[in-house]
């Protein structure tokens, strides 16, 4: 086995900063562009699919083999945008270990790490760099509708999205889903001076908040799955008593709850005030569901590689997050993540310890090695 010391990777620094320097948090054209010739230049075979105009999913592949599995390593090409206050994002600055450059840690120095681990590998890899992860995700939702083939042979997904203080050693293998679902307060208007003849939709609405926020630690199954009220839409007509009050109730979904029995709980609140309706708010592409893996391939090896590396044991985790790696989890094929420590994800000063990147690249040339 190589040693730890090996483990370090040299880390393409420059185009980490050239990446960093492309705008992709409004249109991803022109960094698909630069990673289709890095790809090539690396020896993928690159295939692109538009998923809107300008904005195009990239599958590439390396080593194709017919006798064995692929490893899979996700990557997304657009970032939040910027806040306000920070003057220059697009502009990487090194402090020491510190890079600080808008998309840094999530997850432009996920991607440099997969791209170095797999430049000069024999191992048969693939490489999927969605588009609108950090919006709706509808470039995981349309390869995995309109792409399928291109994972059937692959055994594993390994994600290099940001760790989120889990350190190198902290796998995450589950994550929650998210909803959001609209409930709708019909009431009865009447005149202020006649606000007993009324039904007050916010009386109503603000009642079921109270109610809701008192049994929500206890109210679903998962321990997993939490609620909040993200919107709260209602105003009185003149000198009126409200009619008509609307909420957004978000929701994390714990893997072992689903859409549909999350509706039927949030449901029964006030299971018979016909005054309250709930559905599902729709949205282009569905909804994230809730995920998790008992086990993965390569556990026990990435298990070795992560203890020799960084001297701690292997982490499991599950996180109260969703992203494209829910998408992907869809398809039945274990997905981990894995990726870079760093801090300020969408936020002002951004950025990503330069020593984890080389590590995390150095434990995934590791693994290439094995496979």
């Amino acid at each position: 086995m190589t040693s730890s010391a090996s483990s370090n990777s040299e880390l393409n620094l420059e185009l980490l900063c050239s990446l960093i320097k492309t705008p992709s948090n409004i249109s991803e054209a022109s960094i698909g562009v630069d990673l289709v010739k890095v790809l090539a230049d690396y020896g993928f075979s690159v295939e692109r699919q538009e998923v809107e105009t300008g904005r195009w999913n990239l599958f590439a592949t390396k080593n194709l083999s017919s006798n064995t599995k692929a490893v899979l390593f996700y990557a997304h090409q657009d970032t939040v945008s910027p806040l306000p206050d920070w003057k220059d994002p697009f502009s990487p600055i090194i402090q020491g270990d510190t890079l600080i450059g808008l998309g840094s840690y999530d997850m432009k120095g996920g991607l440099v790490a997969i791209l170095d681990a797999s430049k000069d590998t024999h191992a048969y890899v693939k490489l999927f760099l969605a588009i609108d992860e950090e919006n709706i995700s509808s470039g995981a939702w349309h390869a995995i509708e309109h792409n399928r083939p291109f994972f059937e042979d692959v055994e594993l997904v390994i994600s290099a999205e940001p760790n989120f203080g889990l350190g190198l050693e902290g796998i995450t293998r589950g994550r929650t889903g998210r909803a959001i679902f609209v409930v709708d307060f019909q009431g009865k208007a009447a005149h202020v001076a006649k606000y007993r003849d009324a039904v007050d939709a916010i009386e109503l609405a603000s009642s079921w908040v109270n109610t809701f926020y008192q049994r929500r630690d206890t109210l679903f199954s998962s321990a997993k799955t939490v609620g909040l009220v993200r919107k709260f839409i209602g105003e009185a007509v003149g000198m009126s008593v409200c009619s008509s009050v609307q909420l957004e109730v978000e929701v994390q979904v714990g893997a072992s709850d689903s859409f549909e029995r999350v509706k039927v709980i949030i449901e029964s609140i006030e299971p018979n005030n016909e005054r309250i309706a709930i559905e599902l708010k729709p949205r282009p592409t569905p909804y994230l569901p809730g995920y998790f893996f008992e086990s993965f391939p390569h556990q026990e090896k990435i298990a070795e590689i992560i203890s020799e590396a960084t001297g701690k044991n292997m982490k499991l985790c599950e996180r109260s997050s969703v992203g494209d790696d829910n998408a992907m989890a869809t398809l039945g094929i274990p997905v981990i993540t894995w990726g870079p420590d760093g801090g300020n994800a969408h936020n002002t000063g951004e950025w990503v310890s330069l020593y984890s990147l080389r590590k995390l690249s150095g434990m995934f040339k590791q693994l290439l090695r094995y496979c």
